[in-house]
């Protein structure tokens, strides 16, 4: 009877803990969406943006590696001019179609399919709350306006993405490459919903630059 008791109450224990664990999966993951819907929500007000950038870049010990400024300019759906200026000078466009970058060090055009683009670099996803690939990450939030996008595929070049707003404006963005190396920008010269003509995004291939076309 005592052996019989004993097995009754360990089953008991174990779907227990079995119903306790699908109920914290099952809050998890309402979390994840009402966090997902929460910042696309955000970001669908945000039509155009521009502002200046001040960068710095540390390692996976904390040490300071690499500081730069820039120029951020988005418009939805799909366009964005990532900007850095010398003595690390380079330049990222998105045209809606092509990511363009142009390192003027090497003298060399690199150019990606910008839908292909997203899982690498999923800053892109800023120009387009919509777009499908925002299921490739998991997206929570924090009581100081701050929206952590976390790559679900190890193979991600950038594994965590941190966006945080100050009354209802993006004045941070920071993330974490699979180096663990740090990139923290925070914003100045903030101008959103202004009007910006798509020519503004058409990419050029500069005079004597080599094209990688990886398309």
């Amino acid at each position: 009877m005592r052996r019989k008791l004993i097995k009754t109450t360990s089953l008991f224990i174990s779907v227990w803990m079995l119903m306790l664990l699908n109920a914290g999966l099952a809050n998890a993951n309402q979390q994840q969406e009402f966090a997902g819907e929460q910042l696309k929500r955000k970001l669908l007000t945000l039509k155009t943006f521009t502002a200046a950038f001040e960068q710095k870049v540390t390692d996976g010990q904390g040490e300071l590696v690499q500081e730069s400024s820039g120029q951020m300019t988005l418009k939805q759906p799909n366009l964005m001019i990532w900007k850095v200026n010398a003595p690390d000078e380079n330049l990222m466009v998105a045209d809606g179609t092509t990511l363009w970058y142009s390192d003027p060090f090497v003298e060399q055009v690199t150019a990606i399919n910008q839908a292909d683009s997203v899982s690498n670099n999923p800053i892109v996803l800023l120009t387009n709350p919509s777009n499908e690939q925002w299921s490739e990450f998991t997206i929570s939030y924090s009581d100081d306006e701050v929206y952590s996008i976390i790559a679900i595929s190890p193979e991600s070049q950038i594994s965590e993405l941190k966006l945080k707003f100050e009354n209802n404006q993006l004045s941070q963005l920071s993330f974490i490459d699979r180096q663990q190396q740090t990139s923290e920008l925070t914003f100045s010269d903030v101008k959103q919903n202004i009007q910006i003509g798509d020519e503004q995004f058409v990419f050029a291939i500069p005079d004597g630059f080599d094209l990688d076309d990886q398309r």
